[in-house]
């Protein structure tokens, strides 16, 4: 069975190469693992995600793995991941359980549906580098739904500009002046979007008074201008009291934080609070 397993492996990576897809064996070895282990799982959808995202705790952090050039390449990296990249993994993995299909190839499919807008990967401008695009473009593909809070919650009105505004600190945009302004069409097209996030001073309430649950995927508010989120990661609660499962740029690795999410943020001046997504 084994050889049976390599072979078709090896078939995968032969189609998948000639697509433009970028990865290692170790990587598709992984993923494949993981589709194979929860196939028959009985858990409910916040656990299972949370499930898969701790099996890639101890994982490094690195930055810019996707910054491949003009050709933008799928690139799939379970060993050095950013809080970003390490979500929509975990997210592909879990889409791809949810089909019932425990094939690399598809794993592959929906990283691309959730990674850039409208599922289509045509460049670097295709991809959503914003939390605000990325959810909207998920929630139009049903893969997730934002938890409002309007009840209690601040409001926040979108005006994306940053990438646009600092060029010099993406390596493509220094280069490409059309390119910028590809980026600041799609920037301009969040303009005046109402959101609602609950603010950090809240987040040391008890589970019955937050809408956060285990496994929903909890993005980091900011007051920088041009922005809407600096972090993203997962929720989970640990004796009463809500924590983050993240891709830790302070550690270097992905992590279950000890600090609770409100510890986290209290002191961080950039950091407003929080909104919540959860995965259908």
């Amino acid at each position: 069975m084994r050889g049976v397993f390599l072979a078709l492996l090896l078939a995968t990576i032969n189609i998948l190469q000639a697509q433009d897809i970028m990865y290692s064996p170790h990587d598709s070895i992984f993923v494949t693992t993981l589709l194979q282990k929860y196939q028959k799982h009985s858990m409910c959808n916040g656990g299972l995600v949370l499930a898969i995202a701790n099996e890639f705790i101890g994982n490094k952090y690195v930055a810019g793995t996707l910054e491949r050039g003009h050709n933008e390449p799928l690139v799939i990296n379970t060993r050095e991941i950013d809080c970003t990249t390490f979500v929509e993994q975990v997210l592909a993995i879990y889409a791809t359980i949810s089909e019932e299909k425990t094939d690399f190839k598809a794993m592959c499919t929906n990283l691309q549906r959730i990674r850039y807008r409208g599922g289509v990967r045509n460049g670097y401008a295709s991809r959503l580098h914003y939390i605000s695009q990325w959810i909207t473009d998920s929630a139009k593909q049903h893969i997730v739904e934002e938890i409002d809070y309007k009840s209690n919650g601040r409001e926040e009105i979108i005006d994306l500009n940053f990438m646009s505004s600092h060029p010099g600190n993406y390596e493509l945009l220094k280069k490409e002046i059309l390119l910028v302004k590809e980026i600041r069409k799609w920037e301009q097209l969040m303009q005046g979007t109402v959101t609602h996030f609950i603010p950090k001073n809240e987040l040391n309430k008890p589970a019955n008074e937050l809408p956060v649950k285990n496994g929903d995927i909890i993005a980091l508010t900011t007051n920088i201008k041009g922005l809407d989120v600096t972090h993203i990661g997962f929720a989970f609660w640990e004796n009463g009291k809500l924590h983050m499962l993240h891709a830790s740029s302070t550690s270097k690795k992905v992590i279950k934080d000890d600090n609770t999410l409100y510890e986290y943020q209290k002191n961080k001046k950039t950091q407003t609070g929080i909104r919540v997504f959860r995965v259908k």
